[in-house]
């Protein structure tokens, strides 16, 4: 009897050891997985902070507006941008070019049609979620320098490849090339607004820009069937104000609107735009 009581008495304590034990271990188990919920949150608060303040960065970057950065660039002299390319010799750049100071046409036939990719290199102008500005603008630009040498025109081009050219470089390597009748700068727009499209054509006030900006807008638009943004006068515009020609800034849609970007870098609906422009500067240069 006694040493049943005694086994039962042992019995009874280790049930309590264990009891202990398992709640010791329930608790330390509850603290574990708490804390692990806690670094898991923290993990993914700093991911989410990480991608907020890169978004931010390249938001705050990134040139949205063509006009926003030329007019900080307005004022800038032109001594103090260094000339990128090579003003007599550089063969990374197409168009005419002869041994004197100024380039001219070998075949002045209908004049030289000045085209101008904006952005380039380090400048990757606006960003869509698949490609730069810079890349649709020169794509645009390669395409529309074939139809208007298919329409018998001398063209040179400001950059041929993803190099940087500054925006006063630009009216000076326009300005150097002897017999020019035009500049065509084409770019892509950008909103705060997703819902905002269509094409724009910016330029200076005056009588000959206007008129060949109507032109392009209205070609342009109808072509793609994109909405007609109209033509914008700003006169602080460097590229226009400083070039000695007729000079509009072509801006091709949004790039913040998902099916324009979509638009913009699909080849068949960058031919529409090129042939567009090509067709206004036609119609705008006459026979």
């Amino acid at each position: 009897m006694g040493s049943r009581t005694y086994k039962s008495d042992e019995f009874d304590r280790y049930s309590e050891r264990e009891a202990r034990r398992r709640e010791w271990y329930r608790r330390e188990m509850q603290k574990r997985r708490k804390a692990l919920a806690i670094l898991v949150s923290m993990g993914i608060g700093a991911i989410l902070l990480l991608t907020f303040l890169i978004v931010l960065i390249v938001k705050i970057f990134s040139p949205t507006d063509t006009s926003k950065v030329e007019n900080e660039l307005l004022n800038t002299p032109s001594s103090e941008l260094s000339l990128v390319n090579n003003l007599s010799d550089d063969e990374s750049l197409s168009g005419p070019d002869s041994g004197n100071s100024k380039r001219t046409s070998d075949k002045l036939n209908r004049g030289i049609i000045v085209i101008d990719p904006g952005h380039g290199g380090y400048d990757s102008g606006c960003i869509s979620s698949t490609k730069y500005e810079k890349d649709i603008d020169l794509e645009i630009a390669l395409a529309l320098c074939d139809k208007l040498k298919n329409k018998g025109f001398d063209v040179y081009m400001t950059r041929t490849d993803d190099s940087f050219v500054g925006i006063n470089d630009r009216a000076i390597l326009a300005n150097d090339c002897e017999g020019a009748v035009a500049l065509i700068s084409v770019h892509q727009n950008s909103s705060e607004e997703s819902s905002d499209e269509g094409v724009e054509v910016w330029t200076c006030d005056n009588e000959k820009n206007e008129q060949l900006a109507q032109l392009v807008v209205d070609e342009v638009s109808g072509l793609t069937g994109a909405i007609n943004g109209g033509v914008k006068i700003q006169d602080n515009l460097v590229i226009c104000s400083k070039a000695e020609m007729t000079a509009v800034i072509v801006e091709c849609g949004y790039l913040s609107n998902k099916r324009e970007a979509k638009n913009l870098s699909d080849p068949a609906y960058q031919e529409k735009i090129a042939e567009g422009i090509a067709v206004a500067v036609d119609n705008f240069i006459g026979p």
